[in-house]
């Protein structure tokens, strides 16, 4: 008789448990680009002008947080002009990895002052920052398009690497 009542309520509470995932996994709009990302939680977006060259650019920053993850997608919709100049969007492209490095070390490399070769946009790269002997990983991509740039990040606190599956659905769904 024990038993059973410790069964029903293991199998009530497997119940509710699979009733709330951790992992709530939806569609989102990215703002004046009819693009949509996939993030596993009700998301922040929040907008600012950021300044490259003689540009004044829309960045738009979308988070959602799920399983110790911070899931994050930052896209900044380009100007016409910038549109039109391929070579002015790959100094762009240059400068987002620029400022991840200034405050992560890609993995591979002893030290920020190392060269590295960039990764091509849509490649998924790691990279790490330790914080007071807390150890950030951020596990990124930069998607270029000649009207915008997208940039997917997930990142721990806990010095593990992103879940591969969780970080795959949200990849997955910026590279579209």
């Amino acid at each position: 008789m024990m038993i059973r009542r410790i069964i029903a309520i293991l199998a009530a509470f497997l119940t509710l448990a699979a009733c709330s995932p951790e992992f709530n996994w939806r569609k989102v709009q990215l703002e004046h680009t009819g693009l949509s990302a996939m993030l596993p939680g009700k998301p922040t977006t929040s907008h600012r002008l950021l300044d490259f060259e003689q540009y004044q650019l829309d960045f738009y920053l979308t988070t959602a947080t799920a399983g110790g993850q911070s899931y994050t997608v930052g896209h900044v919709i380009l100007p016409m002009e910038l549109q039109q100049d391929e070579t002015a969007r790959q100094r762009l492209y240059e400068a987002l990895h620029d400022s991840l490095r200034g405050k992560f070390i890609p993995d591979g490399q002893v030290s920020e002052k190392s060269q590295i070769q960039l990764p091509p946009p849509g490649q998924v790269f790691f990279m790490t920052r330790d914080v007071g002997g807390v150890a950030l990983r951020l596990e990124a991509m930069i998607r270029m398009e000649p009207g915008w740039i997208v940039q997917g990040f997930v990142m721990t606190d806990s010095g593990k690497a992103p879940d591969a599956a969780q970080a795959k659905v949200f990849f997955d769904g910026l590279a579209r």
